[in-house]
């Protein structure tokens, strides 16, 4: 897969919307409740998001929609990646499972996913999509999430 090399001078990188969602649901079938409450066509994409973070590689499944009224994409992306591990126990002949978890954004490691909405025109009103989200008894909560204070925005260049 070949390589690209970003500066963050190069992008304006608040021009999206975030919202933070919380639940214990799988990433496929979250896509199917919020394309049932939205009416959005979240798919799947053929390639995960990697990061690289201490030497290992994450991959962060991401799901994409297209809205060809507003011209905008959409992205679902989990934050939160559950890694499981083989770890020599004390006894001689026995490994023990150790699971840990790491999250595309750590600065918020109670959110499940992220919904990302492109918005260069600044138009939409993250509200009125929380608002619908919330009244899924799949997504436990939702809310916009302040873009100009994330930490490493970087992480959210899907394109």
């Amino acid at each position: 897969m070949k390589k690209r090399r970003f500066n963050l001078s190069d992008f304006d990188i608040c021009d999206f919307k975030l919202i933070g969602l919380h639940s214990q649901h799988e990433p496929h079938k979250i896509a199917y409740f919020i394309n049932l409450a939205l009416g959005t066509n979240f798919k799947r994409l053929t390639y995960d998001l990697e990061l690289l973070n201490n030497g290992k590689s994450m991959h962060f499944p991401v799901f994409e929609f297209f809205s060809r009224e507003w011209d905008t994409k959409s992205y679902l992306v989990c934050n939160k990646l559950e890694l499981e591990e083989k770890v020599e126990s004390s006894n001689l002949f026995e490994t023990e499972d150790y699971i840990s978890y790491q999250f595309l954004l750590e600065d918020y490691k109670q959110v499940d996913y992220l919904l990302k909405i492109e918005d260069e025109l600044d138009i939409f009103d993250p509200k009125l999509i929380t608002d619908k989200l919330i009244k899924m008894h799949q997504i436990s909560m939702a809310y916009a999430i302040d873009t100009t204070a994330l930490k490493h925005p970087e992480h959210l260049i899907l394109d």
